[in-house]
């Protein structure tokens, strides 16, 4: 292959590559976190119990072991 070929090549996988990321953040849209989401991300000392954990994935029936 030529080097004149590669760098066709080259470009479109960049194109595709752009077309692909489009496609993807239109059809998964993204939203930006709270300041308090930002802060549980950015802590990695905190550890959610059951019951937080339960209560953020929308479960309020659980019943705990103790």
């Amino acid at each position: 292959m030529s080097i004149e070929v590669l760098k066709d090549i080259r470009k479109e996988l960049r194109e595709l590559r752009l077309l692909y990321k489009e496609l993807v953040e239109k059809l998964i849209p993204t939203e930006q976190p709270t300041p308090e989401e930002r802060k549980a991300i950015e802590d990695k000392n905190e550890v959610a119990n059951e019951k937080e954990l339960m209560k953020a994935l929308g479960k309020t029936n659980v019943r705990h072991k103790d």
